[in-house]
């Protein structure tokens, strides 16, 4: 037996089992490093979070006399109320201001009947589109003013169907503009009147989103304060 051989053999061995550790040892180092510096970053990232919520009495929202469940479209111009309760400036601030997919109505057909589904208001919106910044922690609120879509002459302020939602970029959380459809029956389902949707944008330019629905009799419910969106209003306006 050459004792020789084996040892050599041996040593090789030994040689690529140092070496592989080397290496694994350098790649958790890598991997401990890069996993520091994301949580480095995302400290700072929510050091200087915006959140914009909205602080305006649901009055503000234009309805129609003596049937407050309907939105009153001829109303060219109104202004809700926002705070900045975030950490960081809330930059480049836009909103739209939908009804439900589906208003419900009496059925005319029958007076004792549920409602029934009209869908032709979908369409119609206000939009706030001065890209006005809101500082943080600011004692007093800032008004957003907001215009009917259709009435400025210099801009329609239309959405492509496609584009009519707000998505987060890990494509979790996915919201459209129009509040849900309100109920037909005598149920306890909860009512919505409108869905208002601000985007805004963080010193770092990450963009941000903040939904409420205005539900008939509640007032303001949080519908999602999204981190991170793959687009903001201004990307989805035609």
């Amino acid at each position: 037996m050459d004792w020789s051989l084996i040892w050599t053999a041996v040593g090789g061995i030994a040689q690529a089992a140092a070496a592989i550790a080397t290496f694994l040892a350098v790649g958790v180092a890598l991997w401990l490093g890069i996993r520091e510096g994301r949580r480095s970053l995302r400290a700072r990232y929510d050091d200087a979070r915006p959140i914009l919520q909205i602080v305006s009495d649901p009055q503000s929202i234009p309805v129609q006399q003596g049937n407050e469940l309907y939105l009153d479209w001829n109303k060219p111009q109104f202004s809700i109320e926002i705070q900045n309760v975030g950490n960081g400036p809330a930059l480049n601030v836009r909103s739209v201001i939908y009804g439900p997919e589906a208003v419900a109505i009496p059925n005319p057909k029958s007076l004792t009947a549920d409602k029934i589904h009209r869908s032709d208001e979908r369409e119609n919106h206000w939009y706030q589109w001065t890209t006005d910044a809101v500082s943080q922690r600011e004692n007093s609120p800032k008004k957003l003013d907001y215009v009917l879509a259709g009435s400025h002459p210099l801009r329609s302020n239309n959405f492509a169907e496609a584009n009519k939602y707000i998505e987060s970029k890990d494509h979790k959380q996915k919201y459209t503009f129009n509040a849900p459809k309100q109920p037909v029956s005598r149920s306890k389902e909860p009512t919505c009147i409108c869905r208002v949707t601000i985007t805004y944008h963080d010193i770092f330019h990450r963009k941000h989103a903040s939904i409420y629905d205005l539900i008939f009799r509640q007032g303001w419910q949080v519908v999602a304060l999204i981190d991170d969106v793959i687009s903001d209003l201004g990307d989805l306006a035609g």
